[in-house]
């Protein structure tokens, strides 16, 4: 056995029993809709892709009650988060896979490329995108599918243009290059409990997109259909939702707060928006 194949071995068993052991949750593996409590703010998010010196941040004494089992709160231009949860727990990450699976989409597919969506994709669990069979599309409108309503149609449908093993093994490749040393794909999806990161190597791929895929967020931030609970308010810059049973709910939030980038990244929640928000309300200045 090569040492490719003896390593996904290995990480496969390793993550099997941390899911097994402690992190299974009850649910549905639909994606959850939540809606955000209003915002004050009134600013429109226009930051630059670059990551600014850093800040001086002032932290408050008393952090807020959460449900996530891990959370992080930063600027993108400091070092250190000024909210920090078990932020290296091992995680199942649900539908934050499909960030990934955009990246290497944007990375290794045209945009003038025709995608046919077979019936094993459309078959696939979950019925969000309204994608037909047989119907051929643009790589940009899947990628819509995929960030802003959490197409699994989709998902399969990019793995399918590419070769299924070639474009887990891009995904892969892709995360290591970017330091995710502790995230692993199995599918395109993320329906599999098997796809796990943590909150740490996840806001790595935040500032990988940040700098390098910015119209993954500017998808993710269109109000017309988006499940993000935050779609709709002025400040945010981007995010992506998951949910599956193993994992509860987690949420990726990007906002532009006085022209900073601020990120908040919660797993494991039995409310990511409320948590999200809590985050928010208190860490933003």
């Amino acid at each position: 056995m090569d040492k490719n194949k003896l390593y996904s071995l290995t990480f496969s068993l390793i993550v099997l029993f941390s899911v097994l052991i402690g992190n299974a949750r009850h649910g549905s593996h639909d994606e959850v809709v939540y809606s955000a409590p209003p915002e004050t703010t009134s600013f429109t998010a226009s930051v630059q892709n670059t990551i600014a010196p850093e800040a001086v941040i002032t932290v408050p004494e008393a952090p807020p009650t959460i449900s996530a089992v891990s959370a992080v709160a930063k600027y993108l231009n400091t070092r250190d988060a000024i909210f920090s949860f078990n932020p290296n727990q091992q995680w199942p990450v649900a539908s934050l896979t499909k960030l990934m699976t955009a990246i290497v989409a944007l990375e290794n597919i045209g945009s003038g490329e025709s995608i046919n969506v077979s019936e094993a994709a459309v078959a696939t669990e979950g019925g969000a995108g309204n994608l037909a069979v047989g119907k051929s599309y643009s790589r940009d409108e899947l990628l819509r599918a995929l960030l802003k309503v959490s197409s699994n149609d989709a998902g399969v449908a990019f793995a399918e243009h590419l070769g299924r093993e070639n474009f887990i093994r891009l995904m892969n490749e892709r995360a290591i290059s970017i330091g995710m040393y502790n995230t692993r794909y199995f599918d395109t999806t993320g329906l599999s409990a098997l796809n796990q990161s943590m909150a740490s190597d996840l806001e790595k791929l935040v500032i990988y997109i940040f700098n390098n895929h910015p119209d993954i967020f500017s998808i993710t931030r269109e109000p017309e259909g988006n499940i993000h609970p935050f779609a709709k308010t002025p400040d945010f810059i981007g995010g992506k939702t998951g949910f599956i049973d193993e994992a509860s709910g987690n949420l990726v939030s990007l906002f532009n707060y006085q022209g900073r980038p601020f990120l908040i990244i919660v797993l494991g929640s039995e409310d990511r928006a409320a948590d999200t928000q809590a985050l928010y309300n208190v860490y933003k200045e």
